[in-house]
C-alpha cells in the first residue's frame, strides 16, 4: 500500500507541472486561444526563413501586416548586431520588427519580445514560431477589452539563431531601453512540446517573481533553474536586453528536443498545450504588469519553486537561514529527547552511511551508463524521446536497488531510526553547504530535509516499524513532491548524459535519506525488493536499447559540406561527424581522411572526415584595405569585405596569437575581452548586403597578419556527370550542413 501511495505522489507531482488543456477556436475572445495562435503558423512559419533569406522577407512582411491589423504602430528596424562569447564573435544585418500600442497613461511600457527568423535546417514552427504567435495572439486578445494604462511593444528580433544580432542591435540602439521599460517578457522554445517554465528573471526578482506567482494563470518557474542558467554558456535574445539594465522574465518550453533545429520543427509537431501554457501566462501577466505603475521594480533576489502543480512558493533569502536554523533545531531536540529515553546514538556508521549511499547509487548509475553506451553505440537518440525515458527511468530502477542494499545492510543492526538520524544529520549539513554555494537551489536541500527531521522527531513516540513508517510519509510525501518534477525537468534540459544522472542520482539519494523509515518498510525483505527493482531495471533498459534507433520519426543528424580552397585550386567534402553513415559514403567513401583539413575549413583545426571532390569554378569573396594605421601601439586595419555567388555568411578566421581588442562591422563596435583559449579568432557575419561589408580590427600583432576568408552559400554546386541520392528519412541535416564553402587566405 506504502508503494502505491509514493507511486501516485510521484505521479500527482509530473501531472500537475503538465501544460494546460488547448484552447479552441470558439474560445470567448478575451481569452488565449493555441488554436487562434497557430493559424498564423502556416504564412510564415512552414519553411525555413534564416536571415537574410527571401522566405525571412517574407515572414517579416506577413508579421508587419499582421500587427499593423491589430492596430499597432509598426517600423523596421534595420540594425547592425555583434555578439561575443570569447574567440567567437558573430555579427550580421537584422531586420527588427517593433510594434507600438498607446496605453491610456502613455507610461512605461511592457515589452513582449521573441525573434521570428529560424535555422536554415528547419521551418522553425516552435524556435521560435511559438513565441511570435504566442505575442499575436495575447495582443488580440488585449485588443477586446479597455487600453491597458501602460504602453505596450512587441519586439520581433531578426537573426536570433547565428548570434542574438537583432537582440544586441537594438540594445545597442536603444541604451535608454530600461528608462522607458518597465517589464520585458521574452518568449522561447527549446523543443515542440511541454510545460512552459519561467527559466531566467533579470537581477534583483525580489519584486518580480512574487508578481509572476500572483497574474500567471499557471506559472512554473524555479530559482535553481535560474542559478544555474547564470552559470551555464546559454543564451538568448533576453542576454542581450539585459545590458540595457530592464526588468525581465524568460520563458520557454523544451520537451521534444529532439525536434529542435532541424526540420522536425513543424506546426504538426508543435503541441497545442505548451502554446496555450506560453500563451496564457504572457496574456495574464501583459494584463497585469500593463496596469501597474512599473517603478520600483527590483528588491533582493528570492527563492521560489512549484508546489502542487502549477501554485508557486515564494520566499526572500532571509528565509533560508530561518530553514536552517528550524532543521538543526529540530534534529537537536530529536537528538536530545531521544538521547534521553535511550532510543538511539549517533555513530560513525549512520553518519558515513550518506557517503556510501551517495556513492553506490551514482557510481552504480554512471557505470551502468557506460555499458550501455558501449551497447548501443551511435544508435543512442538524442532527447526525451520515448527510448531514453525507458534507459532513464532503467537507470533510475538500479540506483534504487543498490540504495536500498546499501541501507538496508548500514540500517540491520542499529536499526531504521538510528540510521535515519544520522543521514539526516549530514543532510542537513550539505543543505547548508549548497544555501551557501547556490542559495537560489537551496530549497531542494532544505525542504526534505526539514521535513525529514520532522519526521525522525515525531516518529519517537512510535515503537512499531509501521508507525515509523507512516511518520516517514512526513518526509517522503512533501520530498517527492519536489524532487520528482525537477529530476524529469534535468533529464529533459539537459539529455540523457552523464550530467542528468548525476544530478538524478543526487536527488534519489537525498529522498532516500530524509525518508529512509518508510523505505526500510517498503523493501523488506530486502533482497527480494532489490532483485524486483533490478529486473525491472534489466527490463527497461533492454526496451529502450531496442526502440533505440534512427527512424523517420527519429533521424540521426549528419553534416557535410562542399568546400573549395582557391588559393590551391582544389576541393574536398568535409564532415564534422565521427563516421561516415549511408548518406555521407557516396561523398567521402569508405576510408576518408580524419583529422584537421586547415585549407578546407578556413583556419580551423576541428577534427573532421574529408575526401577530395570535384573541382567546380566558383567565384570567392574577396578582401581589400581601406586604411591601415598606428594609435597608440594599436594597429587599426579596416578592410572592405565582398561575398560572391549572393552568399548570406562571411567568415574572416584570425590566427590565435592576435592580440584582437576590439572589432568594428559596419562602424558598429564591439569590445573583445580575450578568453584565454589559444583558439583562432573566428568572426562570422550574416545578411551579408551584396556592396559587402566593412570590418576594422584593432589588435596588437603580428605583423604581418594571416587572415583566412571564406563565404557560404546553401546547397552544393552542380558537378557535371555527377548525381547523388538524396538522404533517407532516417537521416537529417545537422546545424551547418549542406553548404558550399569557399575559402582563401590574405595577407595584411
Amino acid at each position: 500500500m506504502f508503494s502505491l501511495v509514493l507511486i501516485v505522489v510521484a505521479d500527482w507531482a509530473l501531472y500537475g507541472t503538465r501544460p494546460p488543456r488547448a484552447e479552441g477556436l470558439q474560445a470567448p475572445l478575451d481569452q488565449f486561444s493555441a488554436a487562434r495562435a497557430m493559424s498564423h503558423l502556416p504564412h510564415f512559419a512552414a519553411r525555413p526563413h534564416p536571415i537574410g533569406s527571401e522566405t525571412n522577407q517574407q515572414a517579416r512582411e506577413y508579421l508587419v501586416e499582421t500587427l499593423r491589423a491589430l492596430g499597432a504602430e509598426v517600423q523596421v528596424e534595420t540594425t547592425t548586431g555583434i555578439h561575443a562569447r570569447g574567440r567567437f564573435v558573430r555579427a550580421g544585418t537584422a531586420q527588427n520588427i517593433l510594434g507600438r500600442f498607446p496605453g491610456s497613461a502613455n507610461s512605461r511600457a511592457v515589452m513582449l519580445v521573441a525573434h521570428y527568423d529560424s535555422v536554415p535546417e528547419g521551418p522553425g514552427a516552435a524556435d521560435d514560431g511559438a513565441g511570435v504567435i504566442a505575442i499575436l495572439e495575447t495582443v488580440r486578445a488585449l485588443r477586446t477589452g479597455a487600453p491597458l494604462q501602460n504602453d505596450l511593444v512587441v519586439l520581433l528580433t531578426d537573426g536570433e539563431e547565428p548570434g542574438l544580432l537583432g537582440a544586441a542591435g537594438f540594445a545597442a540602439d536603444h541604451p535608454d531601453l530600461a528608462a522607458r521599460v518597465g517589464v520585458v517578457l521574452n518568449l522561447e522554445a527549446r523543443g515542440s512540446s511541454g510545460p512552459a517554465m519561467m527559466f531566467e528573471t533579470s537581477d534583483q526578482n525580489g519584486w518580480l517573481v512574487p508578481e509572476l506567482a500572483r497574474a500567471a494563470p499557471y506559472p512554473l518557474a524555479s530559482s535553481l533553474t535560474y542559478t544555474v542558467y547564470k552559470i551555464l554558456p546559454n543564451d538568448t535574445d533576453l542576454s542581450e536586453l539585459k545590458t540595457t539594465g530592464v526588468a525581465a522574465f524568460n520563458f520557454a518550453f523544451t520537451e521534444t528536443f529532439q525536434n529542435y533545429h532541424s526540420r522536425l520543427d513543424t506546426k504538426e509537431a508543435l503541441d497545442p498545450r505548451s502554446v496555450q501554457h506560453l500563451g496564457a501566462n504572457a496574456l495574464g501577466l501583459t494584463r497585469h504588469f500593463g496596469n501597474l505603475p512599473l517603478t520600483n521594480l527590483r528588491k533582493p533576489d528570492c527563492v521560489y519553486f512549484n508546489w502542487l502543480g502549477h501554485r508557486l512558493l515564494v520566499y526572500p533569502m532571509w528565509v533560508v537561514w530561518v530553514l536552517a536554523v528550524a532543521t538543526f533545531a529540530l534534529l537537536g531536540f530529536a537528538f536530545a529527547l531521544a538521547r534521553r529515553r535511550s532510543l538511539m546514538k549517533l555513530t560513525v556508521a549512520s553518519l558515513g552511511a550518506f557517503f556510501v549511499l551517495l556513492l553506490a547509487v551514482a557510481g552504480g548509475m554512471l557505470l551502468i551508463w557506460e555499458g550501455i553506451k558501449l551497447v548501443i553505440g551511435d544508435s543512442l537518440l538524442v532527447g526525451d524521446t520515448l527510448s531514453n525515458q525507458l534507459l532513464f527511468g532503467g537507470l533510475i530502477a538500479i540506483g534504487f536497488a543498490l540504495g536500498t542494499v546499501v541501507l538496508a545492510a548500514f540500517g540491520s543492526k542499529p536499526g531504521a531510526r538510528q540510521l535515519h538520524a544520522g543521514l539526516l544529520l549530514v543532510a542537513a549539513v550539505l543543505a547548508t553547504v549548497v544555501a551557501v554555494l547556490l542559495p537560489g537551489g537551496s530549497y531542494l536541500f532544505q525542504w526534505p530535509v526539514l521535513f525529514g527531521a520532522g519526521s525522525l522527531l515525531l516518529g519517537l513516540n512510535s515503537k512499531s516499524p509501521i508507525g515509523l513508517t507512516l511518520w516517514g510519509l512526513v518526509a517522503a510525501i512533501p520530498s517527492i513532491l519536489i524532487l520528482a518534477p525537477i529530476t524529469y525537468f534535468f533529464f529533459v534540459v539537459l539529455d540523457l548524459n552523464l550530467v542528468s544522472l548525476l544530478v538524478a542520482s543526487i536527488l534519489l539519494s537525498l529522498l532516500l535519506a530524509v525518508a529512509w523509515p518508510i523505505f526500510d518498510f517498503i523493501i523488506r525483505p530486502w533482497r527480494g525488493t532489490a532483485i524486483s527493482a533490478a529486473l525491472l531495471a534489466l527490463a527497461l533498459i533492454i526496451s529502450g536499447a531496442a526502440l533505440s534507433h534512427s527512424s523517420a520519426p527519429h533521424p540521426r543528424r549528419d553534416t557535410l559540406l562542399y568546400s573549395l580552397n582557391v588559393d590551391q585550386r582544389k576541393a574536398k567534402w568535409v564532415s564534422y561527424d565521427e563516421a561516415t553513415d549511408s548518406w555521407t559514403r557516396q561523398f567521402l567513401g569508405t576510408n576518408p581522411s580524419k583529422g584537421s583539413a586547415v585549407a578546407f575549413t578556413v583556419g580551423s583545426d576541428r577534427n573532421c572526415l574529408s575526401a577530395d571532390a570535384p573541382l567546380v569554378n566558383l567565384e570567392a569573396p574577396s578582401a581589400s584595405v581601406v586604411s591601415d594605421r598606428m594609435k597608440d601601439a594599436v594597429r587599426m586595419l579596416r578592410l572592405h569585405l565582398v561575398p560572391a555567388r549572393h552568399a548570406q555568411t562571411m567568415v574572416v578566421r584570425l590566427p590565435a596569437e592576435a592580440d584582437l581588442r576590439s572589432v568594428t562591422w559596419n562602424d558598429r563596435t564591439r569590445e573583445i575581452h580575450a578568453s584565454e583559449d589559444k583558439q583562432p579568432w573566428s568572426l562570422r557575419y550574416d545578411a551579408v548586403p551584396p556592396e559587402g561589408v566593412d570590418l576594422e580590427l584593432h589588435l596588437r600583432g603580428p605583423r604581418p597578419l594571416q587572415v583566412w576568408l571564406a563565404d557560404w552559400s546553401p546547397g552544393f554546386p552542380e558537378i557535371a556527370g555527377r548525381t547523388y541520392d538524396p538522404r533517407p528519412d532516417d537521416l537529417m541535416a545537422d546545424g551547418g550542413s549542406d553548404i558550399t564553402l569557399v575559402g582563401r587566405q590574405y595577407t595584411f
